[in-house]
């Protein structure tokens, strides 16, 4: 058992009148979202994903994203917010 921060995080976007896109990770969902992020970026939006733990394969993937962001193209509104259990496979 832990917090489930996503009511907390839609309700503040919803203050704040930001965007925000939400996807459970699993098998396949990887690429989603990659697309949902890089739309982020540019839109100034917020992307919440969920479940990390369910796919550990993916996160190194996810952690070059983040480490490619280019601050100067990032909108200063976009955020990243991740949800996990915790997990063997990763920090």
């Amino acid at each position: 058992p832990g917090a489930d921060p996503n009511q907390a995080l839609i309700a503040y976007s919803e203050v704040l009148g930001v965007g925000r896109e939400m996807l459970s990770l699993g098998q396949g969902q990887g690429p989603i979202a990659a697309r949902m992020i890089e739309d982020a970026i540019d839109k100034g939006s917020w992307v919440i994903l969920q479940n990390c733990h369910l796919s550990p394969s993916w996160m190194p993937t996810l952690e070059a994203i983040v480490e490619r962001l280019d601050m100067e193209r990032c909108n200063a509104n976009f955020r990243l917010w991740l949800t996990s259990y915790p997990s063997d496979q990763f920090p």
